[in-house]
């Protein structure tokens, strides 16, 4: 009977130095935990690496998602971590953990929704008419008729159908390809994301120049979260903080002075 006494005392003993010790307290939030960042602890999100969405210039991160992610986490009280990859390696890396959600200009569309949660819109995708000096090109009218290069396989290729009637659609297999179309005479113009040309203009062999730019209003650009995610709704909350507080305008004319407001954030007080 004394040994069993020796026995229940000696583990009482140990229970009280664990619980004194914050051994059995509760655990720290974890960075992998889906409502850490909540909890003060780390929101990883990937990112493609390209300008204007996120890059470096002379060792100093800058982008335009790069900044609308910094207020986000800055809101929710977590501390961002930045994921470099390729962009087709973004959608693995959500769908598997390795990221909380993903930030490089995505556009939402149905087959995206169909796997994951978009935010509310940060942005708009802007399109634009890449065309060569001298063309005749000057408004969305004078596309009517013309051989137009896109990229195969991106969303421009159907936005270009859904929205223009009469045009010859060339795809090309990148944007070089699209703009070896335009110097051979194949194409008239190459339509891409406005945001993405001036490296493209910058490299290319013949002069070129955006003829046209203007905003899709119904192709949101949100960030991209697995289903269900519970920190989706503060995500949400604090773009539309930033967007009424004008913090939003203020990165938007630092990366996209040049281009018109949507009528998306004009609806918002923007």
């Amino acid at each position: 009977m004394n040994q069993i006494k020796y026995v229940i005392a000696g583990a009482l003993a140990l229970l009280v130095a664990l619980v004194l010790g914050g051994q059995l307290s509760d655990p720290a939030p974890n960075a992998t935990d889906k409502e850490s960042a909540a909890a003060g602890g780390t929101l990883r999100i990937g990112v493609d690496g390209t300008e204007p969405a996120y890059y470096k210039v002379d060792g100093v991160t800058k982008g335009f998602d790069y900044e609308m992610a910094l207020g986000v986490a800055e809101s929710m009280g977590a501390k961002p971590e930045f994921e470099v990859m390729d962009f087709n390696e973004l959608f693995p890396a959500l769908a598997t953990g390795k990221i909380d959600m993903i930030g490089a200009q995505v556009t939402e569309t149905a087959e995206r929704k169909q796997d994951f949660d978009f935010t509310a819109p940060y942005f708009v995708t802007y399109l634009s008419f890449l065309t060569p000096e001298g063309t005749a090109i000057k408004t969305r009218g004078d596309v009517n008729g013309k051989n137009v290069a896109v990229v195969e396989g991106t969303i421009h290729e159907r936005y270009l159908a859904e929205q223009y009637e009469n045009v010859n659609i060339v795809k090309a297999k990148d944007e070089d390809a699209a703009v070896d179309a335009i110097q051979s005479g194949e194409a008239d113009a190459f339509f891409y994301d406005a945001p993405y040309t001036a490296p493209i203009i910058k490299r290319a062999p013949i002069k070129l120049k955006e003829s046209i730019v203007y905003p899709a209003d119904d192709a949101p650009i949100g960030f991209v979260m697995q289903k269900n995610d519970p920190r989706k709704a503060q995500i949400d909350q604090a773009l539309e903080d930033m967007i009424l507080n004008g913090d939003w305008l203020k990165i938007k004319k630092e990366y996209f002075k040049e281009y018109p407001l949507s009528e998306v954030f004009k609806d918002k007080g923007a």
